[in-house]
């Protein structure tokens, strides 16, 4: 096959994806403002230490646009100020792979079924790991840590900033998603997708491969939904994001560093384990 007839369907294919995805992400990116703008992290500060924090704190992460390396100092700063490990745990499980810019890229990729499941799953695993952190690790105490004040802007210039912040900061790791998902759909051979999607392991293997992938900021699903053109289940493509997402090597550098070693290691374990068993059973299910 001749360059130019490949150079051609890249074209078609970056096309096609973009058309598919560009539309949702803009709307995400005007949630994502909005959030960021309007709701203060003082609301959050008020309930860091009740019995049901890491609710609010896996909902916070939930709707705060950020990537598995951006996520960091915010659960430094929920980590400062409660009084247990699971308030941060809860965050820190929620923040990369459940927001505004990913659910409306889900959605406009993947349909509702795998968008509400992974929303669903991954919300319920934050949930279950911090209140047994909260159970099994005890915190000793420390002293708070407090980010400075920042600028006194109005709402609405706050809005526009975050808008921008979120549409080119976020947006050139998308627009990369779209770029690799492209050449990943011309250049490898479906018939050798589906081979591996039949491998009986499939799923830890790819869990070890999407380790040392980093994505960011949903970078992961316009790729995810590249392997799904070419032959993979939608369970895989889900093992896929939840994986490169959630446990890419420098969010498991700064673990090490956030918490007690065992409680790290634990961290990364549920990632592993909790990618692999949410991809089995979307495609048990569905």
């Amino acid at each position: 096959m001749d360059i130019l007839k490949l150079f051609s369907q890249f074209i078609d294919k970056f096309v096609y994806y973009s058309l598919d995805i560009l539309p949702y992400f803009f709307i995400a990116t005007i949630v994502g403002a909005f959030i960021q703008s309007y709701i203060s992290f003082n609301f959050i500060r008020r309930f860091i230490n009740k019995k049901y924090s890491p609710i609010i704190t896996a909902i916070f992460g939930s709707s705060a646009p950020v990537c598995s390396c951006s996520m960091i100092p915010i659960a430094q700063t929920i980590n400062s100020l409660s009084k247990s490990y699971a308030p941060a745990v809860a965050f820190l499980i929620s923040a990369p792979i459940l927001s505004p810019v990913v659910f409306f890229l889900m959605l406009g990729m993947f349909g509702w079924e795998l968008t509400i499941f992974r929303f669903v799953f991954g919300f319920l695993i934050a949930l279950i790991i911090a209140y047994i952190v909260d159970l099994f690790f005890k915190k000793p105490p420390s002293l708070p840590m407090f980010s400075s004040g920042g600028q006194n802007l109005s709402k609405w210039k706050a809005f526009k900033l975050a808008f921008k912040d979120i549409f080119i900061g976020t947006g050139k790791y998308v627009l990369l998603g779209l770029l690799i998902a492209s050449a990943v759909a011309v250049l490898i051979p479906s018939s050798l997708v589906t081979k591996f999607a039949n491998f009986p392991f499939s799923y830890l293997f790819i869990t070890i491969f999407s380790i040392p992938i980093y994505v960011c900021s949903g970078e992961e699903i316009p790729i995810a939904k590249s392997f799904v053109d070419l032959g993979f289940l939608q369970g895989q493509a889900l093992t896929f994001m939840l994986a490169s997402a959630g446990i890419c090597i420098p969010t498991i550098s700064a673990t090490f560093k956030l918490f007690p070693k065992k409680l790290a290691v634990l961290y990364v374990l549920v990632w592993f384990f909790g990618s692999i068993i949410g991809g089995i059973l979307f495609d048990i299910l569905f």
